[in-house]
């Protein structure tokens, strides 16, 4: 009689920066009655992958959810996967890394469980070939991929059906499918057909086995429809039947299976993952094309092998966020590495750059990703808190230091100081990251408005970026020109000059000033005028100050409306998270001493200078000299300072983005634009200038 052997588990993780609450949710809604059901069944074997973040969690707040999974472990009921504690994308951390996330789950695995993990679970199944040896060196001996790997290397048919090797530097580890196809049933189809799916796949020698390894979480935030409802006992009625044909089924785990001997057929798996996140690196239009081709070829499953798609680390060009985020990533890991002779304050360290390693944050897929702003927030507090252990008291001196921050082949350059990071990049002299390193907290992190393919198919009409949403960004407007036009980006930008690389005219590496300019036509209704913009960067304690000077080099007179951008990061819009003040005063010290005794007081009486409170939404702010942004959450003030008033144009950054097969508006920051009117005769300049200032509330 045909047989097979069957792998059943599941991988669970939540991301670094989930909410306690949602913690507590997805364990009483998932986790768990899944252990629950599978606790009553001792002869059913498991194979389950938790990551370290969920673990941590689970056995601080429910010990007796990992008392009972140890007690299915001693039993050898369950077999536990490893993998990376912080849950990363090993393609995208060092490998140095790599290897410390690994042991570190090994670590716990084995003291809380009793038992090292001679498995592990790769995240979103995204592979390179190096992984073998990395994997090998840290012990692990098998690991699971997405059949669609398995497809890309050439395999196909009964092929899928069971594991092979595959090797880096000699070093080989045994790579298991798992059946995409059939994991996809799990909770929506009767187990009757689940299991007669399996049943076609059996094989006269028997040596054939199936993996159905899906995540425990997948369906918890899904509809009735969509989920395993454990009310109506799906799991324990699939498990039972499974049992119940132990004639031609046998339910195991992966170390049981190779008991039986190690596979000998061998096969290299290119770079990829499974075909859905290939998809989801490739831009809409690149999309669309390649689901295109899929549908005139029309072929069967085994054929998708030959349309790969794109390459996970695509989402760095695709999403300049993404990049920022990483490249803070690499840099962090490049100043923990540099701790020497206390191993203690090296071991704290590289515990907070793992932690900004998790991965979901850095990449964008069918549950939102990237667009999640609290999951990039928790990251960059994670990398930043990683930085500031790196700096030993008494030995660090605030710099200046130029170097590729980003790898784009242009040097940044990079103020730290004792309360603040601020880095400058050349295109568009623009400022990219703001950390402030007391709370901690990067206020440049702002998504920009993407476009993405389901906002056609949705028919959603919102409006797109033309840049990344950063501060100090340049604008040249016509006099007409609307806030409406500008949010909608349909206005006309006279010089574009955000895709401009400014030359560097002043730096000094123990200095706290910094100089761009670039020279530029500026399109006028009389023709082009040659102009240069100077723009000089001051950083002084928790204060980034830019003026900019503007010069007429040509011999006609220049005119039109000057802007400069800011955007700023926060968590929330809503008023018990964020409020914003708009003073005329210029000066940040007096608006925040009017804005302290109002607080005080909590009342107008006795306020001091005229100021107005108005919510993020967008409008137009007449005669703004200080707009000072009370971040409630990190309790924190943002004072947005310009020389001369301006009119000021005032808007929230929200971001639509695909969650669970709907759009979820998404909060971002805030943008303020002050724009002033100039007329500038030949040979003659002007100047403006724009602050910001972060004080303790």
């Amino acid at each position: 009689m045909k047989s097979i052997s069957l792998i059943f588990g599941t991988t669970n993780s939540l991301p670094v920066g989930t909410p306690p609450q949602e913690f507590e949710r997805v364990y009483q809604r998932i986790y768990k009655p899944f252990l629950r059901v599978l606790y009553n069944m001792p002869n059913v074997p498991l194979t389950l992958h938790y990551s370290g973040t969920l673990l941590t969690w689970l056995d601080s707040n429910h010990s007796e959810f990992t008392d009972v999974l140890g007690e299915m472990v001693q039993r050898k009921q369950v077999e536990m996967l490893g993998g990376g504690f912080w849950d990363p994308v090993f393609s995208l951390i060092p490998r140095q890394d790599s290897l410390g996330q690994i042991e570190g789950l090994t670590t716990f695995l084995r003291k809380r469980f009793g038992r090292r993990p001679r498995g592990a679970w790769i995240t979103e199944h995204v592979w390179e070939p190096f992984l073998a040896s990395t994997l090998k060196n840290s012990g692990i001996e098998h690991i699971f991929l997405d059949d669609h790997h398995f497809k890309v290397a050439g395999l196909h048919s009964g092929e899928l059906t069971r594991p092979c090797l595959t090797e880096d530097q000699g070093k080989v580890v045994v790579v298991f499918p798992v059946r995409r196809s059939l994991e996809e049933h799990i909770g929506v189809t009767p187990p009757e057909q689940v299991l007669a799916s399996i049943r076609e796949l059996a094989t006269e020698d028997g040596s054939g086995v199936i993996s159905m390894m899906y995540d425990g979480r997948r369906y918890a935030n899904g509809s009735t429809n969509s989920h395993p409802d454990y009310d109506d006992h799906w799991l324990e009625r699939f498990l039972t039947l499974a049992q119940k044909e132990s004639d031609w089924l046998t339910l195991t785990t992966p170390s049981q299976y190779l008991r039986g001997g190690t596979p000998r057929r061998r096969a290299y798996f290119p770079a990829t993952s499974h075909d859905d996140m290939m998809l989801w690196t490739l831009n809409p239009g690149r999309q669309r094309t390649l689901l295109h081709v899929k549908s005139v070829l029309n072929g069967s499953d085994e054929d998708d092998g030959y349309l790969a798609g794109g390459f996970f680390r695509d989402f760095l060009t695709r999403y300049p966020e993404s990049n920022m985020l990483y490249a803070k990533m690499q840099y962090t890991h490049v100043l923990v590495n540099q701790i020497r002779g206390d191993k203690y304050r090296k071991q704290a360290a590289r515990e907070e750059l793992w932690k900004g390693q998790s991965h979901t944050a850095y990449w964008h897929g069918a549950a939102g990703g990237i667009y999640h702003n609290h999951l990039r927030k928790a990251l960059y507090r994670a990398l930043i808190e990683a930085e500031k252990v790196t700096r030993e008291k008494g030995i660090f001196i605030p710099s200046i230091v130029s170097v590729d921050y980003d790898m784009d082949g242009l040097d940044e350059y990079l103020y730290q100081g004792q309360e603040m990071n601020a880095y400058v990049h050349r295109e568009g002299a623009r400022l990219v990251e703001l950390d402030y390193l007391a709370v901690p907290w990067n206020y440049m992190d702002v998504m920009s408005r993407h476009m993405e393919r389901y906002h056609e198919e949705l028919g959603d009409d919102t409006a797109f970026d033309r840049y990344t949403r950063r501060s100090f960004i340049d604008h040249f407007f016509t006099p007409y020109t609307t806030i409406d036009q500008f949010d909608a980006m349909q206005h006309d930008d006279a010089a574009r000059l955000y895709t401009r690389v400014f030359t560097v005219t002043e730096y000094h590496r123990t200095g706290n000033d910094l100089t761009l300019e670039c020279e530029f036509d500026l399109k006028t209704a009389d023709g082009n005028c040659k102009m240069k913009l100077q723009k000089c960067f001051t950083f002084e304690n928790s204060t980034v100050s830019g003026e900019v000077t503007l010069t007429n080099m040509d011999t006609v007179p220049a005119a039109g409306v000057y802007g400069c951008e800011v955007n700023l990061g926060f968590v929330s819009d809503q008023v018990d998270a964020l409020r914003v003040h708009v003073f005329p005063e210029s000066d940040p010290a007096i608006a925040r001493k009017t804005l302290l005794r109002r607080n005080r007081s909590d009342s107008d009486s006795d306020s001091g200078i005229p100021h107005t409170e108005v919510g993020p939404s967008r409008q137009v702010l007449p005669d703004a000299g200080t707009i000072i942004y009370e971040d409630l959450v990190n309790r924190l003030d943002i004072a947005v300072s310009f020389r001369q008033q301006a009119e000021t144009w005032s808007l929230p950054v929200c971001t639509h983005s695909m969650h669970e097969n709907h759009l979820d508006t998404i909060y971002q920051g805030s943008s303020l634009v002050p724009r002033w009117t100039f007329a500038i005769p030949p040979g003659e300049s002007v100047q403006y200038s724009v602050s910001l200032r972060i004080s303790r509330s």
